[in-house]
């Protein structure tokens, strides 16, 4: 041994030239992570600010409650009916650079809704933020699924990803309601334009690019599968604003039947299609599917039940109600980060059913809520449903990839995102359409009951279903009102969460019954 090494001892030994990339990709891994989460946390900020500012954008533009339908509802449409065709176009051209270009169409939106002054730009811009949003949704999740390779790795980011959904539902009424109380609600969407900007600039700095390596273009799915599924999103929304035996409805739902017989047609016989409809003779796959679409159907609905509540009945302001609605809303983000490992201990059969039946026993805590009460017996049913879905939307999308080849990923995420879409189109319009229908027959009998002249509680009525209040009625009647109004909408609440509930129970049997522990490849 030499004098210099007696003297200092051993040593150090550098790391090697391997181990060093290896920790800077696993560093440049996470911060893309990171990255496309933003685009993420965007689409989903966008959903709930819209909601809580409606209120505001109706009395400052004066826009008719079916107008005003459309302004969160052209966001939706446009995200079901382009998911498919971005995450495709994706696979084709890179991931990364349709994912950068469709924050960039977001922000662009987010900036239209800012200058809008009228009902019809304001859609548009909301139509434009959805096509944005469409790019945004499913390439981040397959660039989340195919850069994390390791499958623990792969269900803690998708877990993250799936978190940082529900950091945005959570902050979009928090971040509305606090600009709302000292500026105008043009002021909501400068959110979106701020993180749109910085996605799109650090994008290019931590997330590599990648594309489906023999994936071939399919116009024809492409355009069938986009119209079926904007015609029946349409449908949706459209037949909730105006009844669903309308003639523009009837059209619209054979428009659909139509494009969706060609659609599988199409698909079935070409030789790289947009959606390989064979993934569906798995029964696991095909039951995840369920399970995302009910998860959004559930979560959403029960969400905007709440909400309305707040709004309508304990009259609450926008700040206040994304304050309350952080229950629900921080106990997914909570149980979301905590998914991955229970998943990995349980397996996604029992996780499925488990945060199905917390969700529909969410829903059945809130029927305990009366006209009257305070906020103290509506955050126990908001926790538990909140619980819930922190339990499923990240398992349910890593169940959905983790079922195909890896070359499948890229179509499974967008699959998964479309049913997710079509479960947060379902909630609002089904549960929604229930409580406004409901609200006014409870409420018109209820007047009637308490002897007001039927051509005055149909004023009453007729008011009411457009937010109006008793305030210019004389003062018997007003009292007559005051009390009528609370439990007619509370009755009609109850109603739209047992339908929630049965929903999400019944899902959860599925989930037993078709969902395996662990998800294998389907057989193609």
């Amino acid at each position: 041994m030499s004098i210099r090494s007696q003297v200092t001892g051993p040593q150090p030994v550098a790391p090697s030239p391997q181990r060093a990339d290896h920790a800077k990709d696993t560093e440049r891994r996470w911060l893309g992570l990171l990255v496309v989460c933003l685009g993420v946390m965007m689409a989903f900020i966008s959903v709930t600010a819209t909601i809580t500012s409606l209120g505001s954008i109706q009395q400052d533009l004066h826009i008719s409650t079916h107008t005003l339908v459309w302004i969160p509802s052209a966001y939706s449409l446009a995200v079901v009916s382009l998911v498919m065709s971005a995450g495709t176009l994706g696979d084709l051209i890179g991931r990364r650079r349709v994912f950068v270009s469709g924050a960039l169409v977001f922000a662009a939106g987010s900036l239209g809704a800012f200058l809008a002054d009228s009902p019809a730009m304001l859609i548009t811009a909301q139509a434009v933020m959805g096509a944005g949003g469409a790019a945004v949704l499913p390439t981040s999740l397959t660039i989340v699924s195919t850069t994390f390779v390791d499958p623990h790795e792969r269900t803690t980011a998708i877990s993250a990803w799936a978190a940082c959904s529900g950091l945005g539902l959570a902050a979009g009424p928090l971040i509305a309601g606090a600009l709302l109380e000292h500026y105008s609600w043009h002021s909501v969407f400068l959110t979106n334009l701020v993180i749109g900007a910085v996605a799109v600039a650090l994008t290019p700095l931590v997330v590599r690019e990648s594309k489906h390596p023999s994936r071939r273009l399919d116009p024809a799915g492409i355009v069938l599968g986009t119209l079926a599924l904007a015609s029946a999103t349409y449908a949706i929304i459209q037949g909730g604003a105006t009844g669903y035996t309308r003639t523009p409805i009837l059209i619209s739902y054979v428009v659909f039947a139509l494009s969706l017989a060609l659609f599988v047609r199409v698909e079935l016989r070409h030789h790289d299609p947009m959606l390989d409809l064979r993934l569906f003779r798995s029964l696991p796959f095909t039951a995840v599917m369920g399970v995302a679409a009910t998860t959004m159907f559930g979560f959403v609905g029960i969400a905007l039940l709440s909400v309305l509540y707040m709004q309508r009945v304990t009259h609450t302001g926008p700040l206040g109600v994304g304050v309350r609605m952080l229950a629900m809303f921080a106990m997914f983000i909570a149980v979301s980060a905590i998914a991955p490992r229970l998943v990995r201990k349980t397996g996604f059969t029992a996780l499925f059913t488990i945060g199905l039946a917390l969700m529909g026993a969410g829903a059945l805590l809130l029927l305990t809520v009366g006209p009257f009460d305070t906020y103290g017996a509506m955050w126990p049913g908001l926790l538990v449903a909140g619980a819930g879905s922190g339990l499923l939307v990240a398992p349910s999308t890593a169940a959905a990839v983790g079922s195909v080849p890896p070359l499948q990923a890229g179509m499974a995420a967008s699959a998964v995102n479309m049913a997710r879409q079509l479960g947060n189109v379902l909630g609002p319009s089904v549960l929604g359409t229930i409580v406004t229908s409901h609200f006014t027959t409870s409420l018109h009998e209820r007047l009637l009951n308490a002897d007001l002249p039927a051509p005055a509680a149909d004023q009453i009525v007729a008011g009411a279903a457009h937010g109006g209040s008793a305030t210019d009625l004389p003062a018997p009647a007003a009292r007559i009102v005051a009390d009528a109004v609370p439990r007619a909408f509370t009755d009609a609440m109850h109603l739209s969460l047992l339908i929630a509930a049965i929903s999400l129970l019944t899902m959860a049997v599925a989930a037993v019954l078709l969902v395996h522990r662990r998800t294998q490849h389907p057989q193609m």
